[in-house]
């Protein structure tokens, strides 16, 4: 049997390994610059030289002319002075007496006959492919940001919560971001490598291979890039270094920066929407639920507490409660529309939440789930589902659902009885507190739904609005009627990406990779089971995470309102967490 998650009313106002050798693979020369006060070098100042893997150069040698092929015209003067290593892939060479290198113009390459830079594995660099020298100039670029699949470096295992980010062998996205105050960053000298070996097109790419040739560029700019792993890309099961270094126009390389993950193969028992029987995640939103009615009772001047009569009225508990926000009226027709129009803006709003995931949503019932079961094998049943109803066992409530961590069940979330509690979403809740008609007029409900209430002398919808439901009448109060429904929509579908969301493995307990943070309140004050709350340095002051504890009507209004990045990245199938 599943455990519960539940969603609350918040109130107004509130490492991997080493990397390998070079095998039988050479070190080549990927970038040449000099650092010169004037245009062209002059003895004494130092060329720079940046290759592909870790190089050492035997103690007390020289490198000079001999040992690189260098075009016509082109010398590094008379050097007298043993190359500096500057880290393990550059080394800095002093240039001599009678120097001569156009900049732009004049090129580098070690020559065949070099046996003075060799890699870990002894193999001397030679032959390579020439690089252009360059004048370097003031500032090297910075990598600001190294992450997988954009998420946030709070949840990406760099942060304080820590942890090991795990994503599937292919699929996902690496990412990075870059400035650079002098020159422009050039996203086509990027280079990105993994300590193990990645494989392309059914061939290897050692450790020390530049990666970004194999990949997709979905953005590569001067200030970022995404480049996704394509399904002819795999790398290998286990844990992974990768290493991405960024050069600028004047050929000045970043520092290297460095990003820790976990790779694991995809398959049916870890990920959380397996297509072997059902092709897609299919959630039937059903608002047919009859329990009670529903009224409104003055409680003061002008504020309203909801009467719950116990008790099947005929009415889906759905409608009575639009009814109470002057979404329904005296025309059947009318009534109609707005309710086909509050469902189609739902499914838009559901949509834009798990934009990218295999997960769809409806509102017509695709079977009858199996009778008196709350989980089921997916053999058993091809969709889950969710009830859209009125009052919820426990005050404060605004959704309970089932909480499947790896959603390995289809499941139902209109039990009216689980563990002596209901299932669903409770719109009820919103209306009926501070948050509600229970509020001053200032708060954005009474703003949004007094002028469709005649107990505050507005007008509910009728039949005189069919014109402004077509859109054929465009006033002022066909504004007030569209935000009506927009903002009801938008509220219930925040509710509801929650709830599904926890019966959909949202959001597992501890550090990735055995969960996604949930229940972390040391890192991310506020969260609590199955729950996580982002700080404001991640979703701005009035927005916030869905997978948060609590919610307001103003909260769930946000544009940023959405889910966090890890949690989206789990949805996409792009991170995976241990069953």
């Amino acid at each position: 049997m599943l455990p519960l998650a539940t969603l609350t009313l918040l109130g107004c106002g509130g490492g991997g390994g080493g990397g390998g050798g070079g095998d039988r693979t050479p070190p080549r020369l990927v970038s040449a610059f000099y650092l010169s006060a004037g245009a062209t070098p002059v003895a004494g100042e130092v060329l720079r030289l940046f290759f592909d893997e870790d190089v050492a150069v035997a103690t007390g040698t020289l490198l000079t002319d001999a040992d690189f092929a260098l075009s016509a015209g082109t010398s590094l003067g008379a050097v007298s002075t043993a190359p500096a290593v500057l880290d393990s892939r550059t080394l800095a060479v002093t240039l001599g007496t009678g120097v001569t290198i156009t900049p732009n113009v004049s090129t580098i390459a070690l020559a065949a006959t070099n046996d003075a830079v060799v890699d870990a594995a002894g193999n001397a660099g030679r032959d390579g492919s020439a690089v252009t020298m360059t004048r370097g100039d003031a500032e090297a670029p910075v990598i600001g940001r190294f992450t997988l699949n954009g998420i946030d470096a709070q949840l990406n295992g760099t942060g304080s919560a820590g942890g090991l980010l795990q994503v599937p062998t292919t699929g996902f996205t690496i990412d990075l971001a870059y400035s650079d105050t002098t020159s422009a960053v050039d996203p086509a000298q990027t280079l990105l490598q993994a300590n193990v070996t990645v494989t392309a097109s059914g061939q290897p790419l050692t450790p020390g291979t530049n990666l970004l040739p194999s990949l997709t560029a979905t953005t590569a700019t001067g200030s970022n890039g995404t480049y996704t792993v394509p399904s002819t890309v795999a790398f290998p099961a286990g844990d992974v270094t990768l290493t991405a270094w960024v050069r600028d126009t004047s050929g000045r390389l970043s520092a290297a920066a460095t990003f820790a993950l976990r790779a694991l193969a995809i398959t049916d028992d870890v990920r959380p929407f397996e297509t072997g029987i059902n092709t897609s995640q299919v959630w039937f939103l059903d608002t047919s639920r009859d329990l009670e009615s529903y009224s409104l009772t003055s409680t003061g001047a002008s504020t309203y507490a909801v009467t719950v009569t116990a008790g099947a009225s005929g009415t889906a508990d759905f409608v009575e409660i639009l009814r109470l926000l002057g979404l329904q009226g005296s025309d059947a027709t009318v009534n109609t529309t707005v309710v086909a129009q509050m469902q189609a803006r739902l499914l838009i709003e559901l949509a834009a939440f798990f934009a990218g995931a295999n997960v769809s949503f409806t509102f017509t019932a695709p079977g009858t789930f199996p009778s008196g079961q709350s989980s089921v094998p997916y053999a058993n049943a091809a969709f889950s589902q969710i009830c859209i109803s009125g009052k919820s066992t426990d005050s404060g409530v605004l959704g309970l659902a089932l909480f499947d961590p790896s959603n390995a069940t289809q499941n139902d979330n209109c039990q009216t009885a689980f563990q002596g509690v209901r299932l669903g979403v409770f719109v009820h809740t919103i209306l009926d507190n501070s948050n509600g008609f229970g509020g001053p007029s200032t708060t954005l409900f009474r703003q949004t739904y007094d002028p469709l209430r005649s107990e505050l002398l507005g007008t509910p919808v009728g039949s005189a609005d069919a014109a402004r439901l077509a859109g054929s009448v465009v006033d002022s109060r066909t504004t007030v009627i569209n935000n009506a429904i927009s903002r009801m929509a938008r509220f219930i579908a925040v509710v509801l990406a929650h709830e599904a969301g926890h019966s959909m493995g949202l959001v597992k307990n501890g550090a990735m990779p055995t969960g996604l943070y949930g229940g972390d309140a040391t890192n991310f004050p506020g969260s609590n089971d199955q729950h996580i709350r982002m700080p404001t340095t991640v979703f701005p002051t009035g927005s916030i995470n869905i997978m948060s504890p609590s919610l307001n009507f103003e909260l769930a209004q946000s544009g940023s309102t959405a889910f966090n990045s890890l949690n989206l990245a789990y949805l996409r199938e792009r991170v995976l967490h241990n069953r």
